[in-house]
């Protein structure tokens, strides 16, 4: 692995605090004889493979790299997985194997835009395919102030926006994941930004940090981050201001699932002062490949995943979600196609019939 040998270096110096907040753990240079090893490499001539991570330091990052030591202890001997942080993310993040990326983490619902009528106003790719899906349970977490649902007589984001009520509504900046969902949102709810702002509200773009501090100061009335449950941002705001975490209704999770994501369950408790389990629409993390890549070498990859499952949870819960069985399935991986290979090790396996 190229970059990987010395780039983890790096992110165990970084990686800490997002350890505390997800459960990963980077493997140390040098680990590579602790990762687990398959009874038999696959046969055949060494292959070089390119693994778009996301930034050193990121528990995305800490992941791939642990994956790269597990799929060259798969692979033939000699080969390697060169895992490089230049992932955009995001809705960008399917086009990476247009420029020469051979897997990358890509959620799926942006793989399925990208996929059928293309992103960030780029045509359509169709150089990726599927190998494993739901490897997060990331979802679209977002709530109300209480002052706001009291104020109003509110309980849902749908009602304000039925009632066009003057709501501020916080998310990422335009062309993040958390704007489109939002954007989503309004769309299917027959409104625009410009709507809103029509009716004395507003639609606020900031970081996570920016946006926690307007909630704080009462500047706020909701807010919308695509993440997991366990997001550090998210359960700072449930300790420190008075909100309520939604879930939408069904007509709205229906069609959001028609456009490529997923239901993802939030447990009862897992925010102060939440009394019951929450349904929201997710597109968790998925690997993706290239269709370049061969038949065998996609096989071997989805092998290496799906058998050493617990292990690779293990290392990192956040992946806890992973089930082999299942991840497979159309609207786990957003409908994009499988590659070949991974097919074939589903088949095998009697997972797919």
């Amino acid at each position: 692995m190229k970059h990987v040998k010395w780039m983890v270096l790096v992110a165990l110096l970084v990686v800490p605090a997002l350890v505390f907040a997800t459960g990963a753990r980077a493997p140390s240079p040098g680990q590579s004889a602790g990762v687990p090893q398959p009874a038999q490499r696959m046969a055949g001539n060494r292959v070089n493979l390119v693994y778009s991570a996301h930034e050193v330091g990121s528990a995305s990052y800490a992941i791939s790299a642990g994956l790269g030591l597990l799929w060259e202890n798969y692979l033939p001997a000699g080969s390697s997985v060169d895992v490089q942080p230049t992932s955009p993310g995001g809705m960008g993040a399917p086009y990476l194997f247009a420029s020469g990326a051979d897997i990358a983490f890509v959620n799926g619902a942006p793989a399925k835009w990208a996929y059928e009528d293309g992103v960030l106003g780029r045509p359509p790719t169709k150089a990726h395919r599927a190998l494993v899906g739901s490897l997060s349970s990331i979802s679209a977490v977002n709530f109300m102030t209480n002052a706001f649902m009291r104020r109003n007589n509110v309980s849902t984001i749908e009602e304000a926006i039925r009632q066009k009520l003057p709501i501020r509504i916080g998310c990422s900046p335009i062309g993040s994941m958390d704007e489109k969902i939002v954007n989503m949102l309004l769309g299917f709810l027959g409104v625009t930004y410009d709507d809103v702002k029509s009716w004395g509200g507003d639609v606020i773009h900031g970081g996570g940090g920016e946006l926690a501090n307007l909630v704080r100061d009462g500047r706020l009335d909701y807010l919308l981050d695509h993440t997991a449950a366990e997001s550090a941002t998210m359960n700072e705001i449930a300790m420190t201001s008075e909100i309520t975490f939604l879930q939408w209704e069904e007509a709205t999770l229906r069609w959001f699932e028609t456009q490529g994501f997923e239901r993802i369950t939030i447990r009862n408790g897992t925010w102060r002062n939440q009394s019951r389990d929450i349904i929201n629409a997710g597109s968790p993390d998925c690997i993706f490949v290239s269709e370049r890549i061969s038949n065998d070498v996609a096989y071997t990859l989805t092998k290496a995943m799906c058998e050493q499952r617990d292990w690779l949870v293990s290392q990192y819960p956040s992946t806890a979600t992973f089930n082999p069985a299942t991840s497979w399935e159309p609207g786990r991986v957003g409908s994009v196609p499988l590659h070949p290979g991974a097919e074939r090790y589903y088949r095998e396996m009697g997972y797919m019939r």
